[in-house]
């Protein structure tokens, strides 16, 4: 679906609004799929220190700013998670709250390229676990709007599934 070149365009955690100016302007979305997020300059206690905050300190706050992406693009535009992905299990919460793609980063600059059939090995059995067929199954289930879709599915008679 992605496979043309792009550029990628960065999404910091932020609030809402930010959030909704990046996102909402067409010819950002257009160029490609928003990865949410970037490194970021909040350090908390290496404030002093050069640089962004990146890998699993990032998670939590770029899972969060993921799942508002998601929302607020309703679920049509692909998106790419980051931030503090190092096991299937992280992954997979990525593509719970939105990811269509889940980049690596510090943890395969730390673990190696071993690390790659970990995560998929990983994110298979939590596939399994839940009851997703395809992986496109669980993207976005963890938002408001993959909620809302997956409640109109079951409420569906079994002729429009």
């Amino acid at each position: 679906m992605w496979a043309r070149r792009f550029v990628p365009v960065f999404i910091p955690p932020a609030t809402n609004t930010h959030i909704q100016a990046h996102t909402l302007h067409p010819p950002l979305v257009a160029l490609a799929p928003p990865i949410a997020c970037s490194p970021t300059s909040l350090r908390s206690a290496h404030a002093s220190e050069a640089g962004g905050l990146s890998g699993a300190p990032l998670r939590d706050a770029s899972t969060a700013v993921l799942g508002r992406l998601y929302d607020l693009t309703r679920g049509e535009v692909p998106l790419i998670g980051v931030g503090g992905v190092a096991s299937g299990r992280d992954a997979y919460e990525k593509i719970r709250h939105g990811a269509s793609l889940v980049q690596l980063y510090s943890a395969l600059a730390y673990e190696g390229p071993g690390l790659v059939s970990d995560i998929k090995q990983e994110l298979a059995q939590a596939l399994r676990e839940d009851g997703f067929a395809r992986l496109s199954d669980a993207v976005g289930v963890d938002t408001a709007v993959g909620r809302a879709r997956r409640q109109q599915q079951q409420q569906a008679p079994p002729s429009q599934q």
